[in-house]
């Protein structure tokens, strides 16, 4: 509802439309990075295969890492921009994020060329690393604005669940369920910060296995996703109709 929010609906749908148009040209300029060679740069079969395994094949193993990589930025903003409240710090938090998010075909392309020198492969992980550590801070900061209205209204939320215990209803699934979904979010912004850090040091003994260590970050983000949704299904279908409806008036709180 748009008297919940702190902005109204226009205002923020057209800032997720800027935000989703960044994150699709950047996802879309990556490619554009991979250079191409000119017919005086190949003048050989040989010339032409050591510009395959020592350029093109690397060049899209990176390319598929940092597109993925800013594909789950992007996933990571619709699950934070769907809380109610968006304040003007989220706004100004998400535009620096976006600001960073425009360097990684930059860094991108820089990695296509220099892959192999530990110091390139540092700039690219500390430029996730910031980006992630801003999302973190997203996070919190929707977390500070969402949840204070539940906290001001712990009493009556209480209330109306020490009500529903004695009239005999039980919630034996709710408290499963609710722990589950904070940590997950959790998870999901908190894995591209741990696995940076990996990458960092890693940069200093191997900048190959920098790079692929990324992978990780994609491997994560899919299992958490996978045994989340295993979750939700079982325990959606455990859920009480009691249950179903008291998660269902924080949800209308939390969220559109």
């Amino acid at each position: 509802m748009v008297k919940n929010r702190f902005f109204n609906n226009n205002i923020l749908d057209r800032h997720l439309a800027i935000t989703d148009g960044i994150f699709a040209i950047a996802m879309t300029i990556l490619v554009l990075e991979i250079a191409v060679p000119t017919i005086s740069d190949i003048t050989s079969g040989m010339a032409l295969g050591n510009y395959f395994t020592s350029y093109l094949i690397p060049a899209i193993i990176i390319y598929f890492i940092s597109f993925f990589l800013v594909y789950n930025f992007w996933e990571t903003t619709t699950i934070l921009f769907s809380f109610k409240k968006i304040s003007n710090n989220i706004l100004f938090l998400n535009m620096f994020a976006l600001a960073t998010v425009c360097l990684i075909p930059f860094a991108t392309g820089f990695l296509f060329s220099f892959y192999k020198y530990f110091e390139v492969n540092l700039f690219f992980s500390c430029l996730i690393l910031i980006i992630s550590i801003i999302y973190l801070i997203i996070l919190l900061v929707l977390i500070k604005d969402n949840f204070s209205e539940i906290f001001e209204n712990k009493d009556k939320l209480k209330d109306k669940y020490n009500n529903k215990i004695e009239e005999g209803i039980v919630f034996p699934n709710f408290k499963i369920y609710m722990r589950g979904a904070v940590l997950t979010i959790f998870y999901l912004v908190l894995s591209p910060i741990i696995i940076s850090i990996i990458s960092i040091l890693l940069a200093l003994i191997s900048p190959v296995l920098s790079i692929l260590s990324f992978i990780l970050i994609l491997l994560s983000r899919l299992i958490i996703r996978m045994r989340r949704m295993k979750k939700d299904l079982n325990t959606d279908n455990n859920l009480t109709d009691a249950e179903k409806e008291f998660l269902k008036e924080i949800e209308n709180t939390l969220y559109d």
